[in-house]
Parts: C-alpha cells; structure tokens; sequence
C-alpha cells in the first residue's frame, strides 16, 4: 500500500464519520492503523499515524455551513504531501483558489473560510524558500555581522 492508497481509505473513512454513516470512531481508527501498518516507507507510516490520532467521531452537528463544510473537505481531501515540489505547489496553489472562490459565495463565516488557506500559505512559503533553519552556515563557521 501507498501513502496516497491510505489517504483515499482514510478520507472515506472520515467522510463517513462525519455522515453518521459510521459511528464507532475507535473501530475505524482501528482499521486505519492496520492498513497504515503496512506502508513501506517509515515517513509515510508516521504522516498515516498522525491522520489518525486527529480522526474522531464528529461533534454533535455546530451548524456549520455547507460552504465551511466544502471548504474542509477540499483539505482533507488534496494531497500536499507527495510529488515533486512543482506539483505540490500547483496542488497548494488550487486549493487556495478553489477555497477563497468558496468564500466569494459564503455567508457570514467567508473569512472564517479564507483563514484556513493560511496553512496553504505557510506549506508554499516552506517549499520556495525553505526555513530559517535551512540556511545555518556550515559547522565551524560564523556568520558575518556586516552586510
């Protein structure tokens, strides 16, 4: 099994759970953590178990709109994870445009619905310029204070 295999299991499941279609999120985690079990890569294993332990049954229905509803579900259901860097840029890139054209449309939790891209934002960032600790000198050498 594949990273991607697990996470289209694992997107059911959810979107299941969240229908009430299943109840017993415990049992699902259950069955999530065998097919994870048998991911090849430590990696994936390890991104497949943290998608787990976020998976619990859906809180009693809080009334959020169908546009929230839609909005999540397109980040929960993209991969961002796998692929060459332009592909997950391009992937990052849609989302954020398929998300903000959700808010265009919603109703009082528009900007509500435009703050989930910033995680988008924050991914893209790390992918076309790194982090800050990308960028250390290299060991036993010091950084100059002049510019």
């Amino acid at each position: 099994m594949d990273l991607e295999q697990f996470k289209n299991e694992y997107a059911a499941a959810r979107s299941e759970l969240e229908a009430g279609e299943l109840t017993d999120a415990g049992a699902v985690r259950t069955q999530l953590r065998e097919l994870a079990d048998r991911l090849t890569s430590d990696r994936h294993r390890q991104i497949a178990y943290g998608l787990i332990d976020q998976l619990q049954a859906p809180p009693p229905a809080t009334g959020e709109s169908p546009e929230m509803t839609e909005a999540l579900h397109i980040l929960d259901s993209t991969d961002f994870e796998s692929g060459p860097t332009e592909r997950r840029l391009t992937a990052l890139a849609d989302a954020r445009r398929r998300i903000w054209a959700i808010a265009d449309r919603a109703g009082p939790d528009s900007g509500t619905i435009r703050g989930l891209t910033r995680g988008l934002e924050s991914t893209e960032t790390r992918l076309t310029e790194g982090t800050l600790w990308d960028n250390r000198p290299p060991a036993g050498t010091r950084r100059s204070s002049t510019a």
